[in-house]
C-alpha cells in the first residue's frame, strides 16, 4: 500500500509539472477580469488554443477568435501578418470572412493571408506549416476535428516559433493538446453573433464566454463585449462573473 500511494504521488506531480503555466509572453484581453483569470495576466503567446461555439453558433466561435487576433496582432511591435486557414467548402455554413468585419476586430485586410484547403488534414497541414515558418501574429484554422496528437503537435510548434495558433472547432473534445480552451455563444441577434463575416462593423458584439480549461489555472466564466472603437473586451455591466459557480458545479459533478 506504501507503495502505491508513492506511485500515485508521483504521477500527481508529474501532471503538476505538465500543467504548470509555464514563460509565454502575454496580450492583454483588455479588461482586468479576464486577466486576471489568466496565470500569465493575459492570453499567453506562442501557443495553442481552442476555441468552440455552441451547436449553430459557429460565428459566435469565429468572432471571438477575430477579436482575440486583434489583441495578439495589437501585441506586435512590427506589422505581422495573419495565416487565417478554411476549407473551401465551408462559406455557405457561416460565410467568408469579410473585410468590414475584420477591420471592427482591429484586423485590416490586406494584414490577414486565407488559405482555402479541399480537406481538412489540408487545413491542418497549412496551419502547422505556418507555425513552423514563423514570423506571424498568429495563425487561425477552422476544422471540422482534430485528435489530441495533432492539437500536441501544433502546440510544440506552436512554442518552437513562438506564433500563437488559434484552432476553432465545432466542439471541445475530450482532450486537447490547447493551453487553453474556450467555449462560446452569442449573446444577440444573428448579426452581432456574425460580426466578422457582415459588413456592419458598428455592431457591438456580445458573448457568453466560458474559459473550459487553462494549463495552471481554473475554469471560468462571463458574459462580454467587444469593443471595435477601442479593440478590447468588456465583462458587460449588471453581469456577475460567473467563474465560482461554474467551478463550484464542476466540483459538484466531480464528486
Amino acid at each position: 500500500m506504501p507503495q502505491a500511494i508513492a506511485s500515485l504521488e508521483a504521477l500527481r506531480t508529474r501532471i503538476r509539472a505538465i500543467e504548470a503555466p509555464g514563460e509565454y509572453r502575454v496580450a492583454s484581453m483588455g479588461t482586468p477580469e479576464i486577466d486576471a483569470a489568466l496565470p500569465w495576466g493575459g492570453l499567453p503567446r506562442g501557443c495553442l488554443h481552442e476555441i468552440a461555439g455552441t451547436p449553430g453558433d459557429a460565428g459566435a466561435a469565429i468572432g471571438f477568435a477575430a477579436a482575440l487576433v486583434g489583441r495578439l496582432h495589437a501585441a506586435h511591435e512590427d506589422a505581422r501578418q495573419v495565416l487565417w486557414c478554411v476549407r473551401g467548402d465551408t462559406d455557405h455554413e457561416v460565410g467568408a470572412l469579410y473585410a468590414p468585419g475584420l477591420r471592427s476586430f482591429g484586423l485590416s485586410p490586406q494584414q490577414v493571408l486565407l488559405v482555402r484547403a479541399a480537406t481538412t488534414a489540408q487545413v491542418l497541414w497549412a496551419m502547422e506549416e505556418g507555425l513552423r515558418a514563423g514570423g506571424l501574429a498568429a495563425v487561425v484554422a477552422e476544422v471540422d476535428d482534430v485528435d489530441f496528437s495533432t492539437s500536441r503537435r501544433l502546440q510544440l510548434a506552436a512554442e518552437a516559433r513562438g506564433v500563437t495558433a488559434l484552432l476553432i472547432v465545432p466542439a471541445l473534445s475530450a482532450v486537447s493538446g490547447a493551453v487553453t480552451r474556450w467555449q462560446l455563444s452569442s449573446r444577440g441577434g444573428e448579426g452581432e453573433a456574425l460580426a466578422p463575416r457582415r459588413a456592419d462593423s458598428a455592431l457591438h458584439p456580445k458573448w457568453s464566454v466560458e474559459l473550459t480549461r487553462c494549463r495552471g489555472g481554473a475554469p471560468a466564466a462571463w458574459e462580454v463585449e467587444w469593443n471595435h472603437a477601442s479593440n478590447d473586451f468588456a465583462v458587460v455591466a449588471g453581469v456577475r462573473d460567473r467563474s465560482r459557480e461554474l467551478r463550484h458545479g464542476l466540483a459538484q459533478a466531480a464528486g
